[in-house]
């Protein structure tokens, strides 16, 4: 007796230990793609440490010793307290309420991907270890649904974190899946000996649900929109006036930065008045702002660089390109622009790391685009006052141009063309201001000449003029580059400028200013009218194409005002970006539609294999059943007057024995023999003779239904053997037999 207690024991040990280990597996893999809402690898390994000890942790729940509630009760205030441990030193306060509260506000306020730092993990690890020792506690007591729920709950999680970036394709997804139902066959052949598992059913519904989680939609629920960023109201909304001092500056360090060579960017300015250009003055958290009202484009590449600063004052941070994180405590953005601001200000010796996104289309995709209208571009349109001389000059420029990359190339090349930089002339870019640096009498201060403030000025009116969506950029040049912007302003397509060991100084003569146009499906594309050299948004070649085929451009200024500024010149071509938004809906079409068969046919498939888990446990009834659904399957179903033996005399020796033990366990006595005569017969299309067996049927099942189901089997094959190649092709997802009684 005890050496079979001892057995039993261990077969019971095995079974746990074999759950167990498949949940952890793929609670690790779950936990594994969460991490991909973080920076770095640091927090795959920190999630996959918190499963492993929550399965650590079942024994001292099952210790007989002390209650499992008072366990559970205890973990769950180790957690906490190492959570606000953890997070005590981030916010105001030190109440523990109130630092555990904000653990996931603070995350869902900060940059996406977030960084890895100890406070911004901490919700992640609760959430990982909270569904791993539930998951754990569920498997151990024989429970196999734990593991599929624990996987939709940390996959749902990761992609309302990530936005749906962190799976795009749904291969992680159908790793989950493909993980979940080996090891439910794998359990289930080590407790039933080989018998399909009766949840197996559940695999469709897991599917389905990481499936939803997987394809984008519009609308889709967004976690960071429940929580209030702080918002903060910045005095300084103009850094063009300090383009002078630095100047001034000379060769005076502003600052270093080490990485690749790009252009520095301090501040963009979108809001013109007819004075002055204005940046926006409200700024939120990185990560919790709401979108940018101008999407970003469709190619873009991403760098990241390390500034020390020198003697560069004020609240405006360099930065390269959109910020997406920075190392930086208290450093606000402004979503439209991507202007980041340090409250505290600047200070000699500051630090820190910046990683930013910039919009890379290539020569094909510009001389295609189109640009946004209406509401939209409203603020990117608007020209208050604008005097009949700048809007007949514009209307000259591009009376040639036939696409809004052509309009941009031609203007840049008529504001460059004829006048020089002059980092003595007068400051400003009002209206007045540029009609002078445009139109002025030489000799008059101004005139013809001017610094980057009045260049990229006058290149975002005139554009502005003509329909094309516009903004001023405040920053510096590439150290060594050529040009304002010069040739590295922006990178290859896709590729991660990593920091590098190269540091290189920036002067304060290197301080400039460009315009920028926004085309739609592709984003902001810098232009260089100080020295019109490639600005990174399209090559010198595709430039010169487009200035050899309008040939001459000839614009004769004009002094007579006009109190209502002309109307724009719209573009003729179709904006792309309803191309590009018409194809991704076109794509995400074409995924649910084939997701959409492959979910029916793995539910079909399901269905099927529990009609046959029914038919067998319903003994030699359920096999003649089964040998029916054959039937139906070849295109043979027997009309539905004909009995059992009729029909197996036409399938052969194997069927009459089948036939046989049918109508025994459908109608012979509890205790009569397997094979005895009975005085009726199952009729073999008039539904299961298991439904007619009344009383006697679990009887009846006991009796021959071994020898029934080989019978069956091999009366099934040859069935099939004689059927179609088509139906043959189906026999496995045809549904007719479900519905079949």
């Amino acid at each position: 007796m005890g050496a079979a207690s001892a057995g039993a024991a261990s077969v019971v040990a095995r079974l746990a230990g074999a759950r167990s280990g498949w949940a952890a597996l793929v609670l690790v893999v779950a936990a594994v793609h969460l991490g991909a809402g973080w920076q770095g690898w640091l927090p795959a390994l920190v999630f996959s440490g918190a499963v492993v000890v929550a399965f650590a942790c079942v024994p001292l729940v099952r210790w007989r010793r002390v209650p499992s509630g008072l366990t559970l009760l205890c973990l769950v205030a180790f957690a906490l307290v190492g959570a606000y441990w953890v997070a005590r030193d981030t916010g105001e306060t030190t109440d523990p309420t109130t630092v555990l509260l904000d653990v996931v506000p603070r995350l869902l306020t900060a940059a996406r991907p977030a960084p890895a730092t100890p406070e911004l993990l901490v919700p992640g690890v609760l959430l990982v270890f909270g569904v791993a020792l539930a998951v754990a506690l569920s498997v151990t007591g024989r429970a196999l649904l734990g593991p599929a729920v624990g996987v939709v709950v940390l996959y749902t999680c990761t992609a309302l974190l990530t936005a749906g970036k962190a799976d795009r394709y749904g291969l992680m997804a159908l790793l989950l899946v493909a993980l979940l139902v080996v090891g439910w066959l794998v359990v289930d052949r080590l407790e039933t000996g080989g018998r399909l598992l009766t949840a197996l059913p559940l695999v469709p519904v897991a599917v389905v649900a990481l499936l939803a989680s997987t394809v984008p939609t519009t609308g889709a629920f967004e976690p960071r929109e429940l929580v209030e960023p702080p918002v903060t109201d910045l005095g300084v909304t103009n850094p063009l006036p300090q383009l002078a001092s630095w100047a001034n500056l000379g060769p005076v360090e502003l600052f270093r930065v080490r990485g690749p060579e790009r252009a520095i960017r301090l501040a963009a300015l979108s809001d013109y008045s007819g004075a002055t250009w204005r940046a926006a003055s409200l700024y939120g958290p990185i990560g919790a702002v709401a979108a940018p009202d101008l999407p970003p484009g469709g190619r873009t590449a991403e760098a990241e660089v390390e500034v020390t600063i020198g003697e560069l004052t004020g609240s405006w941070v360099p930065t390269a390109g959109r910020p997406t994180s920075v190392t930086l405590d208290g450093a606000m953005v402004d979503p439209n622009s991507g202007s980041l601001v340090l409250l505290d200000g600047l200070s000699p010796g500051l630090s820190y790391r910046v990683r930013g996104v910039v919009d890379v289309p290539d020569d094909a995709d510009l001389t295609r685009a189109g640009v946004p209208a209406g509401e939209r571009a409203r603020r990117y349109l608007a020209l208050p006052g604008l005097p009949f001389s700048l809007a007949e000059y514009a209307r000259q420029i591009v009376r040639n141009a036939r696409t809004p990359f052509e309009r941009a190339v031609a203007i840049e090349q008529v504001v460059k063309t004829g006048r020089v930089p002059d980092a003595g002339a007068p400051v400003g870019s009002s209206y007045a201001r540029l009609e002078r640096f445009l139109f002025g009498a030489a000799g008059e201060p101004g005139a013809g000449a001017g610094t980057a403030e009045q260049f990229a000025s006058a290149f975002a009116v005139l554009g502005r003029a003509v329909g094309l969506p516009t903004r001023v950029v405040v920053g510096f040049q590439p150290v060594g580059g050529g040009g304002a912007v010069g040739g590295g302003a922006v990178g290859a397509v896709g590729a991660v400028g990593a920091v590098g060991a190269e540091e290189r100084v920036v002067r304060g003569s290197d301080a400039t200013a460009w315009p920028e146009v926004y085309f739609e499906g592709w984003g902001w594309v810098p232009f260089d009218p100080l020295a019109g050299s490639s600005s990174g948004g399209s090559s010198a070649a595709a430039k010169r194409e487009v200035l050899d085929r309008l040939a001459s451009i000839t614009a004769t200024p004009t002094t007579t005002a006009l109190s209502a500024p002309p109307p724009f010149v719209p573009s003729s071509a179709q904006p792309p970006g309803q191309a590009v938004a018409s194809e991704s809906r076109r794509w995400v079409g074409w995924v649910v539609l084939a997701a959409v068969p492959l979910v029916v046919l793995v539910l079909v498939v399901a269905l099927r294999v529990g009609r046959r888990v029914r038919l067998k446990r319903a003994g030699a009834a359920g096999a003649w059943d089964h040998v029916l659904d054959g039937l139906l399957l070849a295109g043979r179903t027997p009309p539905p007057d004909r009995t059992a033996p009729d029909i197996a005399r036409e399938l052969g020796p194997p069927a009459d024995r089948l036939a046989e033990l049918a109508d025994c366990s459908a109608f012979a006595p509890v205790g009569a023999p397997v094979g005895a005569p009975v005085g009726a017969r199952v009729v073999g299309g008039a539904g299961s003779a298991a439904r007619r067996g009344g009383g006697v049927e679990s009887a009846a099942r006991r009796r021959g239904g071994a020898e029934a189901w080989r019978l069956a089997r091999v009366v099934t094959r040859g069935v099939k053997r004689r059927a179609r190649w088509s139906r043959r092709l189906l026999w496995a997802v045809d549904p007719r037999p479900l519905w079949r009684r």
